[in-house]
């Protein structure tokens, strides 16, 4: 009682990259989102002092609120007092309008809490 073996043509499979450059749905979303965040991040660091911006390793903008994620608080209440000129100078680096600034501490690579 043997099994009859079927061929079955396989695709050769398609690489990350390639998938990236046709930029469809999900994909170029995030890559759209992941362009927009290091654009904020380089235009909040461009604000800041020197040897202040190397302590902020993310910054989102959403709802004209500008979140700048910082290692740790102290760090934090550092880049809290230039909040004022993030407010202005990020907005007219970035083209858009920002009500509020918001320093989180939050060590790199730790999970976002939604």
């Amino acid at each position: 009682m043997g099994r009859e073996r079927t061929a079955v043509k396989r695709e050769k499979p398609t690489s990350v990259s390639d998938l990236l450059g046709k930029g469809q749905g999900l994909l170029q979303r995030l890559r759209q989102g992941s362009a927009k965040a290091d654009e904020t991040l380089q235009a909040v660091r461009g604000v800041l002092p020197e040897g202040l911006g190397e302590h902020v390793w993310g910054a989102t903008l959403r709802d004209r609120t500008l979140t700048v994620l910082v290692a740790s608080a102290a760090w934090a209440t550092r880049i809290r007092y230039h909040a004022p000129d993030l407010k202005d100078q990020a907005a007219t680096g970035l083209g858009v309008e920002i009500d509020r600034v918001v320093v989180r501490a939050r060590p790199a690579g730790a999970p976002v809490k939604r």
